[in-house]
């Protein structure tokens, strides 16, 4: 089936039809495990380990691990800005310069956003923090639309949800390490602050290792599937066709209709850094960041079983998992309301030490907030993937996901910088947007009785027939 958003194409190039030129029987000998899917997806998982996955761990010390989130927050909306930019265009740019390369230019920056929190930790260097997250926000734009594509189209269509909670799993993964780091580093600080410094050595090493990871991915030409079926390639013939395709595919029906849901999926990290900061203990904030990340593997796996459920409508089972999702978020934001009101009428603010009293239902907000937000990116995810069978499209539609994903976070995080931030301001926020979003996913989850995932793989197959 065509994908219902796709767009006019100049004698678009397919490369779905052969491999380097060769022949049927030496393609066949060629089928070497690191051209697997499995590899391919074991190589983006390790990425998505080693970088985004140690930015997350810092990210869940709230505030980067720093003594006040102020600064970093405004680092943070820096890297979402630019993020926010990039990731729109990277989609059409990795299409030209192929995945493997996209997803390298994507490891380079976080090594240099650890270091700018370093520095900013031991000598206070506002400039050298904001350099490093500049550089980051740049290198993630072309590190998400490359990851998401991959993700989503290297695997067959059969196969897409089970490595997409594969996915999920190790992106989560990098944050439980390095929140055992956290923990394990900081476990004697019993009051707020910064965290030591040594942490931040370890999370440096760490992130370093995403470049040389990157470089073992194989092109999608190059990738085999077992059951014979080829990764579908339709690249434009040029620079100015791809941007085009981009622009047509933002401005289609389908992806207006999402954009709510996407600028809203992330949105609540801002508010969580600066709560985690203002109202937890140094290692408090480090049993979070190790701890937290389990909820999103538990909801990952919680969504995809639903998903992949084909005994369900498909219509149906999406708009089961919606409104569960949208549930649990607009919960955590009632939750935040009251736990502030509390927090507001007390003598003094309180900050909670791990296990101590008012920890528990505290913390519980946090893990929630991770709970709801991770299953709603497993969703979108899922959901972009009904509509796309070829990875060329899907790369430019996870560019605008991930590109308009990031806008709210900049947002989210510039909301945060004041050091008189209102709490109950990023609240309302949140939980006005989310509700906002429901309506307009809503008509397109109605939709998706003509996108059905089988259907998908049968017209897969009568175009490009396995050999």
């Amino acid at each position: 089936m065509k994908s219902a958003d796709s767009v006019p194409r100049e004698e678009p190039v397919d490369h779905s039809s052969d491999e380097d030129g060769l022949p049927e029987t030496e393609r066949k000998s060629k089928r070497i495990w690191y051209r697997s899917v499995p590899f391919q997806i074991a190589v983006a998982s390790g990425v998505s380990f080693t970088a985004p996955g140690m930015w997350d761990a810092l990210g869940g010390l709230g505030a980067g691990g720093a003594a006040e989130p102020y600064a970093v927050s405004a680092a943070n909306a820096l890297v979402y800005g630019l993020f926010s930019v990039v990731c729109v265009a990277a989609g059409a740019i990795n299409n030209l310069i192929s995945l493997p390369y996209g997803l390298a230019l994507g490891a380079i920056g976080y090594p240099l956003y650890g270091a700018g929190l370093y520095t900013n930790n031991v000598h206070p260097t506002t400039w050298f923090l904001l350099f490093g997250s500049a550089l980051c926000g740049i290198s993630a734009g072309f590190f998400w639309a490359a990851e998401a594509a991959i993700i989503i189209g290297y695997p067959s269509p059969t196969e897409r949800a089970f490595y997409l909670a594969i996915w999920q799993t190790a992106k989560a993964s990098g944050p439980i390490v390095g929140g055992a780091i956290n923990l394990g580093l900081n476990a004697g600080r019993d009051t707020a602050g910064s965290v030591g410094s040594a942490t931040y050595i370890v999370f440096i090493v760490i992130m370093c290792l995403g470049l040389p990871i990157a470089l073992c991915l194989s092109p999608a030409t190059k990738v085999w599937r077992k059951d014979g079926s080829k990764v579908i390639i339709r690249n434009e013939p040029s620079w100015t066709a791809e941007f085009r395709a981009v622009w047509n595919q933002l401005t289609s029906r389908r992806i207006l209709l999402l954009l709510p849901a996407f600028f809203i999926s992330y949105f609540y990290n801002g508010y969580n850094s600066t709560f985690l900061t203002e109202y937890f203990t140094v290692r408090s904030r480090a049993f979070s960041s190790f701890f937290t990340n389990f909820s999103g593997i538990f909801s990952s796996f919680l969504i995809a079983a639903l998903l992949d459920r084909q005994s369900i409508n498909i219509t149906i089972r999406a708009k089961i998992a919606f409104s569960c999702i949208i549930t649990v978020l607009i919960g955590t934001w009632i939750w935040a309301s009251v736990l502030l009101k509390q927090f507001r009428d007390a003598a003094e603010p309180p900050v909670f030490d791990w296990f101590t009293g008012g920890f528990g239902k505290s913390y519980a907000l946090i893990f929630f907030w991770s709970f709801g937000g991770q299953a709603f990116q497993q969703f979108l995810y899922w959901l972009v993937g009904q509509y796309s069978t070829d990875i060329s499209s899907l790369s430019r539609v996870t560019g605008i996901l991930r590109g308009f994903e990031a806008l709210g976070q900049t947002v989210a995080w510039a909301m945060q910088t004041a050091p008189n931030a209102n709490g109950f301001a990023s609240v309302g926020v949140n939980f006005g947007m989310t509700v906002l979003c429901v309506f307009p996913t809503w008509i397109v989850l109605s939709e998706l009785e003509h996108s059905h995932e089988i259907q998908d793989t049968m017209e897969t197959t009568d175009e490009e027939p396995s050999k």
